[in-house]
């Protein structure tokens, strides 16, 4: 919860309470997968042959749902953004993790979260893929030190997409959310055209006057946000934290350690 919602850090909660917050939230985001369809490697390997394009769909709307609930809490100051961690971006390291991360979903059909949320369905090939999981992870882990400095590579910092552009915030929020649905309406088109379905489904016209709905709000909100500049958002001249824990001084970390090392010493010599 640290990274998008700093409850904790704000004081509005306890740290002991931020963790068992945790314990709800896994339960309903584990429930969400289920029902999206995201605990199924069928319906996620679908996707990438437009079979079944539902699970980025879902991606789609949840990218858009949770930038605009972000940036408008921020933008009437219900979440200060300078206590929410951002992920540091290293652009070409990234770039090729996420291929290799697409080609492993495209292969195995998850991805460590659903993967997780599968075995809790009983799944045997989620099985199967944690396992395997674990062990790339290990192996990535014992030969760092040959790839480290390419994973270290093209460091950018904290790095957003409307600096990038060179844009306000604002207009760059509503260019997402025009993607996120240009992008869901045209891999709707493309599995209709591809495989196109022969049973007809009674409430269709019912969900899509409901995302239709939905969309026309998602994008006048986008709307409104272009007219506001990047300082209503967020205050660039405030340095970003880029990580959960606090970085610390060399000097820092020699202090704290060494009363722990005098006290194993003098334990050893009783």
């Amino acid at each position: 919860m640290d990274m998008i919602l700093p409850l904790a850090k704000t004081g509005a909660i306890s740290s002991s309470m931020n963790l068992w917050l945790a314990l709800p939230i896994g339960f309903i985001f584990g429930f969400a997968l289920f029902h999206a369809g995201f605990t199924d490697s069928r319906r996620i390997a679908w996707a990438f042959y437009f079979k079944d394009v539902g699970v980025p769909v879902v991606m789609f709307s949840a990218i858009a749902t949770g930038m605009l609930g972000l940036w408008g809490m921020s933008l009437i100051g219900v979440i200060d953004i300078s206590l929410v961690y951002m992920l540091p971006t290293y652009l070409l390291p990234m770039a090729i993790g996420g291929l290799i991360f697409g080609l492993g979903m495209v292969i195995g059909g998850y991805c460590p979260g659903t993967a997780a949320a599968s075995i809790a369905t009983g799944k045997v090939d989620a099985m199967v893929f944690i396992v395997g999981f674990l062990i790339g992870s290990m192996v990535f882990a014992d030969f760092f030190p040959v790839w480290g400095d390419f994973y270290n590579s093209d460091y950018m910092g904290a790095f957003r997409l409307d600096q990038w552009l060179g844009i306000g915030l604002g207009p760059t929020v509503l260019i997402i959310v025009l993607i996120a649905v240009g992008g869901t309406l045209t891999m709707r088109f493309v599995q209709n055209k591809v495989w196109p379905s022969t049973e007809e489904d009674p409430q269709k016209d019912r969900i899509t006057k409901m995302q239709g709905a939905l969309i026309a709000v998602a994008v006048v909100i986008g709307i409104v946000f272009a007219f506001f500049p990047t300082e209503s958002f967020i205050d660039d001249s405030v340095e970003v934290p880029y990580y959960i824990i606090e970085k610390t001084t060399v000097s820092q970390a020699v202090s704290d350690t060494l009363p722990l090392v005098t006290v194993a010493a003098s334990g050893n010599d009783a």
